[in-house]
C-alpha cells in the first residue's frame, strides 16, 4: 500500500505557561539533581501493627483521627536523632547538623507541590501531628501557606501511595542530606515465621546526597523507620 508522506511540520499545540510556582519547582529539582550525588535505598515494612494502631483510633471516636502519614512523620521524628546525618544540611564548608527535628512533608495542589513544615516534630505527639498537618495541607490547597511556614526543614516525607504507586525515587530537597518516598499501602505476600501470609504492607525508599551519608548509614536510618512502624501500638 502506497501512503502519502506529507511534508514535515511541528503540530498545532497550546501553550501551557510555566506559573512561578512550577517554574519555581522546576529550578529547584534541576538544581538537586545537578549538584547532589543521590541514590537510593528501598525497604518493605510490614504495616499490619500500622493499621491495626489506625484502625483504633478511628473507632475511639476521637479527632482529628491521624492520617498514615502523620504516623510515619511520627515515626521519623523519633528516630532521627539517633541519625544527625539526615537531620542536615549541605554545605561547602560542613554539614550543619540541626539541633531542632523539623519535619517537611509534600502537599500536592493545584500550582504543584508544597513542602510545608512541622517544627519540633520530636516533641510532639501523634494528634499534635494530625491536627498541625491537616491545618498545614487547608492552607497550602488554599493557596495561603506563608513562606514563613516551609522553611527550616532538615528531612523531607513524600507519599504518593495514596494513587496507587508502588514505590519511586525522590529528588531531595536542597539542602538536605535526604528524603523518604513512601509507596501504597497494600496487601503483599510476607514471610511471617517461615510461612507465607497477606500482609499490608508498605515501600519506604530513603534518597540519600552522597556526599552527607554512605549506604550504611541510610540503611540504618532506614531501618530504625521501618521497625518503628512495625512496633506501633506497642
Amino acid at each position: 500500500m502506497n501512503l502519502a508522506i506529507k511534508p514535515g511540520r511541528e503540530p498545532e499545540f497550546e501553550l501551557l505557561e510555566h506559573t512561578q510556582m512550577r517554574a519555581a519547582i522546576g529550578q529547584r529539582t534541576q538544581t538537586s539533581s545537578h549538584d547532589a550525588p543521590q541514590f537510593s535505598i528501598t525497604a518493605l515494612a510490614d504495616a499490619e501493627a500500622l493499621v491495626a494502631a489506625r484502625t483504633a483510633l478511628k473507632h475511639s471516636g476521637g479527632e482529628p483521627v491521624p492520617s498514615y502519614n502523620d504516623f510515619i512523620i511520627k515515626a521519623v521524628a523519633d528516630v532521627i536523632r539517633d541519625h544527625p546525618r539526615f537531620n542536615a544540611w549541605y554545605t561547602p564548608e560542613g554539614l550543619k547538623l540541626l539541633k531542632p527535628v523539623n519535619l517537611g512533608f509534600a502537599v500536592a495542589t493545584e500550582q504543584g507541590v508544597l513542602l510545608p513544615t512541622v517544627f519540633d516534630a520530636d516533641l510532639k505527639s501523634l494528634h499534635e501531628i494530625a491536627a498541625e498537618t491537616r491545618e498545614l495541607v487547608q492552607l497550602a490547597r488554599n493557596g495561603k501557606l506563608r513562606a514563613s511556614l516551609q522553611r527550616y526543614a532538615g528531612f523531607t516525607i513524600t507519599n504518593i501511595g495514596p494513587v496507587g504507586i508502588e514505590w519511586f525515587h525522590a529528588i531531595i530537597s536542597p539542602s538536605q542530606a535526604g528524603m523518604l518516598a513512601v509507596g501504597s499501602l497494600a496487601p503483599r505476600p510476607l514471610v511471617i515465621d517461615g510461612q507465607v501470609q497477606p500482609r499490608q504492607s508498605i515501600y519506604l525508599t530513603l534518597t540519600i546526597d552522597h556526599r552527607c551519608a554512605d549506604g550504611a548509614e541510610g540503611a540504618a536510618f532506614l531501618a530504625d523507620i521501618v521497625a518503628r512502624l512495625q512496633s506501633v501500638g506497642e
